[in-house]
């Protein structure tokens, strides 16, 4: 979806948490930029209240609609080695968002704050929950996928990024994130989301959002890593070097 950004909140790990209301505040900078937002939030912020209080917070976009909150449900497979007992892996591997069709009904009319966070398996003709933890990073690269969102950005807390800031290609990504860097879990997930097709991830501190995003700003923004499929490089100014036959 054309002019689409689905924001999700990093994952602590020890770390500080982030901060809502100035994540919805500089959020609502893009609503007001023309981007066609999701915000996404996981059940470690106060399940669908915070996802409210967020959409609250948002305020109205140019055309007066205010933020929709959506309780979302993340489809597993009841296989799963994660829901074993003792579990063989950390997470579950989302499958896909339930209310994909419904979020995206919404985009480029309101924008949508989602609490990601009930994983579900097929039970007869519906669903039924299951007690796992999902990995938020990996839930919201599905749903950013699921909604075909051409960016992927992650917000950390102010001071957490802690690798240099600038682009670089989805191979040095899947590296980062196999050697156990920071906010390896997120670069996993940016990784996975643009060799699917999408256009851009981003891991950013909240004030940098809209500078992350903007793609006429100098690079490297402060505090910003990009990650794409591939980095433009400067052209060689070493002279040619011809060779012939006399």
């Amino acid at each position: 979806m054309d002019g689409s950004v689905v924001v999700a909140m990093a994952g602590r790990d020890g770390r500080g948490p982030v901060d809502g209301p100035a994540l919805a505040s500089y959020a609502r900078s893009l609503v007001l930029a023309g981007w066609h937002l999701v915000l996404m939030t996981d059940r470690s912020g106060g399940d669908d209240v915070h996802a409210a209080d967020l959409a609250l917070t948002l305020g109205q976009s140019r055309a007066g609609r205010r933020a929709v909150p959506v309780v979302a449900h993340v489809l597993v497979d009841p296989a799963d080695p994660a829901l074993a007992s003792p579990p063989a892996a950390d997470h579950p591997e989302p499958l896909a968002i339930l209310e994909a069709e419904a979020i995206a009904s919404l985009i480029g009319s309101f924008p949508v704050v989602v609490t990601a966070g009930v994983p579900v398996v097929p039970h007869g003709d519906t669903y039924r929950p299951v007690a796992v933890d999902l990995d938020p990073a990996a839930s919201a690269q599905r749903l950013a996928g699921d909604l075909g969102a051409g960016v992927l950005a992650f917000v950390t807390a102010a001071g957490d990024m802690v690798f240099p800031a600038g682009e670089i290609e989805v191979v040095e990504a899947e590296r980062l994130a196999v050697e156990g860097a920071p906010f390896a879990a997120e670069l996993a997930a940016a990784a996975r989301f643009v060799r699917a097709g999408g256009e851009l991830a981003i891991v950013t501190p909240p004030e940098c959002l809209a500078a992350a995003l903007d793609g006429s700003a100098p690079h490297p923004v402060s505090g910003v890593l990009r990650v794409r499929r591939t980095v433009a490089r400067p052209r060689s100014q070493a002279p040619a070097l011809a060779v012939g036959w006399c």
